[in-house]
């Protein structure tokens, strides 16, 4: 019983042994902080089949290179290599021509 009684002394003197605490360094002040990156505003598409079908397209032709694309960042990265040039005046044309809220003008008229 001596044993188990030292045993039990030891832990109760281990336990109540002051430990300093741990030194962390101060919260950095509010002017320290770097500002949140958080540019941009949450807009919303009417997207067509088709447009989806290429999305879905480039979402598994990014997929094969390693990553995992959303719709935004899919959208995104189209808009920083698009040229302009005829090549996206031909698009939206066609765009337009599909799009329901637009009726077409009069003779002569030009659209763009």
């Amino acid at each position: 019983m001596a044993k188990i009684g030292k045993r039990a002394n030891d832990l109760l003197a281990a336990l109540q042994r002051a430990h300093p605490a741990p030194v962390l360094p101060p919260p950095p002040s509010p002017a320290e902080r770097a500002p949140a990156v958080r540019g941009g505003k949450a807009v919303q598409f009417w997207l067509h089949d088709e447009d989806r079908k290429l999305i879905r397209e480039l979402a598994a032709y990014l997929s094969s290179q390693g990553v995992r694309p959303t719709d935004s960042l899919i959208v995104r990265a189209a808009l920083r290599v698009v040229q302009a040039d005829a090549r996206l005046v031909e698009a939206f044309r066609e765009a337009l021509a599909q799009d329901g809220r637009y009726r077409p003008r009069a003779a002569g008229a030009s659209a763009v």
